[in-house]
């Protein structure tokens, strides 16, 4: 080779070497591009958690009268399908307090009106400003010496985000079908509200905004030091999100472990100096005494034809800025009878619970915590009926402690239930307003704990590889929150096809699907408390959840029935679908009734 040629070689070479001995000596521009589209990726995770929660809000207000809150939720110019389409948050703040409240906050005595969501939905539009959801709902109407009627509907509704907090923009509200407790069968409404999404849109709800990092001013670059702070600062957003859902699994498992009366398997999700106050027995305190107490409400295990099941809807959780404790509040349905359908009780009331990480359990910054324990289980039930006659014709008192198995502690308040009307205090703000609930009068705030320092920032980080690992797993544990809820979509959605459309079901599979088809008799495949597991590389998850489906025979009588649904979700090119799903059935009843006629 000419002399010429070899030098030329050698200096392209050279000029190749330093050029990228210069991009690897300033990694930090490449390393500010990821922090901006994780950004923007976790403000759209927070949006669709938000978005859930200003629904659920929605719902507990309602149950409760709290029509100040209730409105402050729409936009101010909001539109609804309410009666014939009240538009903005003042009318329809008008309309709930004088026809519903009866010019008052609260409920008159003797009525209930349980306005119940579940089965989200949610898209959120590409600009991350606009937001669609579907719900499920189910409303418990009338009162006592009145009238008594289940509701299931379908909400189809849009969210706007206005000053930073997401509001209810458009509400619409369709029957599906109704009963009186003492009809024959479920009156089906014939409507059908159409799908705001396809399957491609439920498989990705956390859509790539295309936002790309802010340029960078001419001769300057990011300093290791403010990208390390923001990453710290994302991670403690991610953490929460993480923490979020983990509450919610640890809730929902504890309602499916009441179900089977396995005692051993619930109090061990206690912390050990954990409480549990069931209405006015009285507070068992310490696991130990949890577990004695326990065997108060039968034997390990179901008998042969017993039913006991704990269904947690509508769950609102709030972890403490330094992320070492959490509350929820949810509504609890609990539907029981002895063998044969003798006993037959439905209760609806609500939970204030609280929970903690374990003190001493080492924090990795590299694995999602999995220390979250139960501190105290309180329930409030606020309606206890026969389950053959219902709420029109019955109201039983709260059980009194048992002499058999004394509490360690009276209960900590005092109040009557339906026909009575009572309100359990929030531990959360109003999620538009941030302002505690507007209450009827003789209803005291709860008081809330001085708010905790944020937590430490985690190992120090001194050098690019420690941005880059830190990243790294930020990255993961955001990837495993977007799993979270997408596993929700998936799991709303088959419920959803199976409805109206059973053969879009297999749009939700990786593979082509068979067995999924809905019986014709099933008008409305309820699906709800789902226990989501990810896994450790957030790409895939098991799932597990309730369904509770109402029907009619062909000759007209209705019934329900219910079990749970388990499966596997796999994230393909980051769109999440069903590897496998599994319904198996638990029980059946026919309608009026229901539980109290299983034979």
């Amino acid at each position: 080779m000419p002399a010429k040629s070899n030098l030329a070689v050698a200096l392209a070479i050279g000029a190749c070497s330093v050029l990228a001995s210069a991009q690897q000596s300033d990694p930090l521009p490449t390393f500010e591009t990821r922090v901006e589209r994780l950004q923007a990726h976790i403000e759209r995770v927070e949006s669709v958690r938000a978005i859930k929660r200003l629904q659920y809000a929605y719902g507990h207000y309602v149950e409760l009268g709290l029509w100040n809150d209730f409105a402050d939720l729409f936009a101010t110019d909001a539109v609804t399908n309410y009666q014939t389409g009240v538009r903005g948050k003042d009318a329809i703040r008008q309309l709930f307090f004088e026809k519903v409240g009866q010019g008052k906050l609260g409920l008159s005595e003797g009525r209930i009106y349980p306005h119940i969501l579940f089965q989200p939905v949610i898209t959120l539009a590409p600009s991350g400003r606009t937001a669609k959801g579907r719900w499920r709902i189910l409303a418990m109407l009338g009162g006592y010496g009145g009238s008594a009627t289940w509701y299931s509907g379908v909400y189809e509704n849009e969210y706007v985000l206005e000053d930073g907090v997401w509001k209810i923009s458009v509400l619409h509200s369709e029957p599906e079908v109704t009963a009186a407790y003492t009809a024959a069968g479920w009156k089906d409404s014939g409507a059908h509200v159409p799908f705001h999404y396809t399957a491609a849109s439920v498989t990705t709800p956390v859509q790539d905004s295309g936002r790309r990092s802010a340029k960078v001013a001419k001769g300057t670059t990011p300093s290791l030091t403010s990208l390390a702070d923001r990453v710290n600062q994302l991670a403690r957003r991610a953490a929460r999100l993480d923490d979020q859902a983990a509450v919610t699994n640890l809730q929902y498992t504890y309602g499916y472990a009441v179900d089977r009366k396995l005692w051993d398997q619930l109090a061990d999700l206690f912390a050990e100096n954990g409480t549990l106050e069931l209405g006015l027995q009285g507070v068992y305190v310490g696991k130990a005494s949890i577990r004695h107490a326990l065997d108060q409400f039968g034997p390990l295990g179901l008998r042969e034809g017993e039913l006991n099941d704990h269904v947690y809807l509508q769950t609102i959780v709030s972890v403490a800025p330094d992320g070492r404790t959490a509350n929820a509040r949810g509504v609890e349905l609990i539907m029981s009878s002895a063998a044969g359908g003798r006993d037959g009780e439905l209760c609806e009331g609500v939970f204030e619970n609280t929970f903690s990480k374990q003190v001493g359990v080492k924090q990795d910054w590299a694995k999602p915590d999995k220390t979250w324990k139960i501190q105290s289980v309180h329930f409030y039930p606020r309606m206890i009926v026969d389950a053959k006659t219902g709420w029109a014709k019955s109201a039983k008192a709260t059980p009194a402690p048992s002499k058999e198995f004394p509490p360690d502690r009276p209960p900590t308040s005092s109040y009557e239930i339906y026909p009575k009307f009572a309100v359990v205090p929030f531990h959360f703000d109003n999620p538009v307003t941030g302002k505690p609930p507007q209450y009827p009068d003789g209803i005291l705030p709860v008081m809330r704990p001085a708010n905790a320092a944020p937590p430490g920032s985690g190992p120090a980080i001194r050098k690019a590889a420690d941005l880059e690992v830190r990243l790294t797993e930020v990255e993961r544990r955001l990837t495993a929150s977007e799993a979270y809820d997408a596993a929700e979509n998936l799991i709303s959605a088959y419920g959803y096809y199976l409805d109206v459309s059973p053969g879009d079901v297999t749009s939700l599979f990786v593979q082509p699907h068979r067995g999924t088809t809905s019986e014709r008799s099933i008008l409305v495949n309820q699906i709800l408390q789902p226990v989501i597991d990810i896994a450790p590389d957030g790409k895939s998850a098991r799932v597990r959840a309730r369904l509770l489906d109402l029907g009619n025979t062909s000759g007209g009588a209705g019934f329900w029935t219910a079990g749970t649904l388990e499966g596997k979700i796999v994230s393909k090119q980051r769109a999440w679908r069903f590897q496998t799903a599994r319904s198996v059935s638990a029980w059946s009843a026919p309608y009026p009734g229901g539980w109290a006629r299983i034979p």
